[in-house]
């Protein structure tokens, strides 16, 4: 009984309120029309962020109400006061975390959920600082990759340098490592086959993700979905995210490129095709590489109607309203603290079980 309450209480709420923020958050984009990406990545964390207040709160229930009916809904507003009632439990003499033996069985399982958590996210940055320090060059190594990055900087008046790692590995992806001090990945065999022009416009995408603090916002979509685990809408949402970082990375290439919208897919495009290439010539069996750090990877499927919406994106953007004013920005700000906070609830009884969704 008591596993079935943490499942009625927990579980099944936190994927239905996931569900239906993941759904008011498209419909909120869809008509409102936002195109920032900035912003719609704000409104799809809604889905990774409502969990943890579901989680936090205790909500009282009217019994005798619900005694007489099967079930009732309506729209509420979380009480973040209402957490843990400890004061309460200390007063009726009984310390519940610590003597019954279902909430210690339930601690440990917590705790070790977050232990291999904990050792997945050290894996993963670990990966990432080896390849980051591979094999670091200098500007006099490669002049020319360094010439676009600091074209780049100079267009986005961005005075950091990031370093460049030339990667021996199977991996052709280009992609940024680190958060205060960044790396440019590259792979030599790929980047030997672009062109001058495929080659900026990668260059250029990459460095947009360093301007946007994307790997900063990846990881902490990562930790969230890591922590929803169990939800599905979890991993649509964080899928959702990724794609608005790499359609705005295009949109930031192409604007501070100078180049024309055409221009720009055709590189992407180019590129994609040129890693395939690659792929399809490696001679040992595929080496795991973790999803987070793929933008150029294309996977079946899924990710074709990705990139399908990717170029799309691109062919019609107006490079001069890629970010939304400010009065409409904050009209956004407005609507997106509406729709974390509000809850549409509806609560069911089944026999002697009570489930509030």
């Amino acid at each position: 009984m008591f596993y079935l309450q943490i499942i009625t209480s927990y579980f099944i709420p936190i994927i239905y309120d996931s569900c239906l923020s993941l759904l008011l958050v498209l419909i909120a984009l869809a008509i409102f029309r936002i195109k920032d990406s900035s912003v719609r990545i704000l409104f799809l964390f809604i889905p990774l962020i409502r969990p943890f207040i579901i989680v936090m709160e205790k909500i009282n229930l009217n019994e005798i109400y619900m005694n007489s009916r099967s079930g009732v809904g309506g729209l509420r507003f979380p009480d973040p006061l209402n957490i843990i009632n400890i004061k309460g439990q200390f007063e009726q003499g009984r310390i519940v975390l610590f003597s019954d033996t279902n909430y210690l069985i339930l601690i440990t399982i917590i705790l070790l959920i977050i232990f291999f958590l904990i050792i997945r996210w050290i894996i993963i940055a670990l990966f990432y600082k080896k390849l980051a320090l591979e094999d670091k060059v200098l500007r006099n190594d490669i002049p020319d990759l360094f010439n676009i990055v600091d074209k780049y900087n100079k267009n986005t008046k961005t005075k950091k340098t990031p370093g460049i790692s030339l990667t021996q590995t199977q991996n052709y992806c280009p992609f940024v490592v680190g958060i205060k001090k960044t790396t440019l990945v590259l792979s030599p065999k790929l980047i030997e086959n672009l062109t001058p022009s495929e080659k900026e416009t990668v260059i250029y995408h990459e460095l947009s993700h360093i301007k946007r603090n994307d790997n900063l916002i990846g990881w902490i979509a990562l930790i969230l979905r890591d922590l929803n685990f169990f939800n599905p809408f979890g991993y649509i949402a964080y899928f959702l995210i990724r794609s608005e970082q790499e359609a705005d990375a295009d949109k930031l290439a192409l604007k501070f490129s100078g180049k024309k919208p055409k221009e720009i897919a055709n590189d992407i495009l180019n590129s994609i095709k040129k890693i395939i290439t690659l792929e399809k010539q490696r001679k040992v069996n595929k080496i795991l590489v973790p999803p987070q750090i793929s933008t150029f990877l294309p996977v079946r499927m899924l990710y074709q109607k990705k990139l399908s919406n990717r170029i799309n994106s691109v062919l019609k953007t107006n490079p001069d309203r890629i970010y939304a004013k400010t009065f409409p920005k904050i009209l956004s700000y407005i609507l997106f603290i509406f729709i974390l906070l509000i809850q549409i609830i509806y609560v069911i009884k089944i026999n002697n079980i009570i489930i509030l969704l």
